[in-house]
């Protein structure tokens, strides 16, 4: 089992319980006192719920338990009665079984990557309103809001650590699945390492504006932002309205993605067909020119580029205030605004590339993961740059070889996690224990992790911190890396 899944101790207890003592009562009879039997279980449950707390994902072990607890008082033989009903019972209770041990193994109370660095880290929220239209709604007066979450370097004294999620990201998650608003509650049992509203440490510290996946939890990447920020950068997490899974503002209201928004002019056959016909072409291209007209056309024309532009607007909104911030508000110097880097992952990967064209205020963008979309493809980038990919494998297109295909003017280097999937820079693999749905590979999560963030941190650690590094040496540290410098 992973060290990251926690199967808590009276968990285990109750699920040894559900499965040896059925056929203990089977074949022993009720040689065992009945009354210290039926206590010790009602004990066992009570300490459950008592230092380790309720999750729906425990019901089917619960529901066993309270069937033995019946059958011990009522002396009633587990297994009882004719070969039909001993199949019935063996049926039902394989069942019960199989859903009991499954369910907290695939949906698990997990442990996030204890952060190495020297700084304890704290959040706090920005509530960013624009005078930008707001593209996604109908109504013209609505103008562009966005929620940041701040994650700092912090003075810890009284703070208590924040729950994993808010409730925009848990219950936008839930909805998005057509799941009850609660079925997220349980991540109360996950521990983060992440202070709620303490002061930032007395540093000024580079910043990095990090952007997250279409239609994902925003925050949903403590495993990697934890550990950036222990090692001394503040991270502000922009949540994108309407275009997350959800977004909580301060009076509390909850804005999901726009579905109808998504079927307007996302998941339109359009879009649709304009996907599949340019992975049918790029693929059966005869020609490296053929393949840049198919990656062209793609990448210039979905509606991923629109949103591209969208979100890297969103990015200039949050740069447009950091003076501001930082001269009246709980970051009040303590950010270092020559020192700006942009990193994000999938659509908000693609956002980075586009701001690194339109906004000379960064210095450096890393993308994890992400198509860059929009007109990078008749760009060259003037700042230095790292694109990390997970393994894709055919009949994945690989637009990026001709999205970047003129590179950096400065630095560029091009990186791939062998045997990681989509969702490894996500906290997606700790969430679902499942491989073959958390689209997060075969790797463990925790050396995706690892080198992600080694990687991202050296590089930020270069170009806003002068601070120099061999990033071409990780490859010989990791065996599941491979990096190298594109060459113009």
């Amino acid at each position: 089992m992973s060290k990251n899944i926690i199967m808590r101790l009276f968990e285990i207890i109750l699920l040894l319980i559900s499965t040896i003592f059925p056929f203990y009562f089977s074949t022993k009879g009720y040689r065992l006192n009945k009354k210290f039997l039926l206590i010790t279980f009602g004990c066992v449950i009570m300490l459950h719920f008592i230092f380790e707390g309720y999750r729906w994902q425990m019901i089917p072990t619960y529901l066993i338990n309270v069937i033995l607890a019946w059958c011990l008082y009522k002396e009633y033989l587990f297994f009882n009665g004719g070969w039909v009903k001993k199949f019935i019972s063996g049926l039902t209770f394989s069942t019960l079984l199989l859903f009991a041990w499954s369910l907290p193994y695939i949906l698990p109370i997990f442990s996030l990557p204890t952060p190495t660095g020297k700084y304890k880290i704290g959040s706090d929220y920005i509530h960013l309103k624009t005078d930008r239209e707001e593209e996604i709604t109908e109504n013209t007066n609505d103008k562009r809001e966005l929620m940041i979450k701040v994650w700092y370097p912090a003075n810890i004294k009284n703070e208590e650590k924040e729950p994993y999620l808010n409730d925009g990201d848990r219950i936008g998650f839930a909805k998005k699945y057509g799941l009850p608003k609660s079925t997220f509650n349980y991540l109360n049992y996950v521990e983060t390492h992440t202070y709620k509203s303490p002061k930032v440490a007395n540093e000024k510290f580079p910043v990095l504006i990090f952007s997250h996946g279409s239609y994902s939890k925003a925050s949903g990447y403590y495993a990697i932002i934890e550990e950036i920020v222990s090692q001394g950068y503040i991270v502000l997490n922009i949540n994108h309205t309407y275009e997350s899974t959800g977004t909580l503002f301060p009076d509390g209201t909850i804005k999901f993605y726009n579905k109808e928004y998504d079927e307007k002019y996302v998941s339109t056959q359009q879009m649709g067909e304009l996907a599949w016909k340019s992975q049918q072409d790029f693929n059966n291209a005869k020609t490296e020119n053929e393949k840049l007209l198919v990656s062209r056309n793609i990448l210039k024309n979905y509606i991923a580029a629109d949103i591209t532009k969208r979100w890297s607007k969103d990015i200039s909104s949050v740069i447009d205030l950091l003076e501001t911030w930082n001269k009246s508000s709980f970051l009040a110097s303590r950010l270092d605004t020559n020192k700006i880097g942009v990193f994000g992952h999938s659509q908000g990967a693609s956002a980075v590339g586009q701001s690194l064209l339109e906004d000379n205020r960064i210095i450096a963008g890393v993308s994890l993961d992400g198509v860059q979309w929009g007109n990078m493809i008749d760009s060259t980038l003037k700042k230095p740059f790292l694109i990390i990919s997970s393994d894709w494998k055919f009949p994945h297109p690989n637009f990026n070889t001709y999205a970047f295909r003129n590179g950096s003017s400065t630095i560029f280097y091009d990186a791939k996690i062998e045997n990681s999937g989509h969702a490894s820079f996500m906290d997606i693999p700790l969430m679902v224990n499942l491989q073959f749905v958390n689209e997060a590979g075969t790797i463990n999560p925790n050396s995706v992790y690892k080198i992600t963030t080694e990687t991202v941190l050296r590089f930020f650690d270069m170009y806003l911190n002068d601070k120099p590094t061999n990033l071409i040496n990780l490859k010989t540290k990791h065996l599941e890396f491979e990096i190298a410098q594109k060459k113009q």
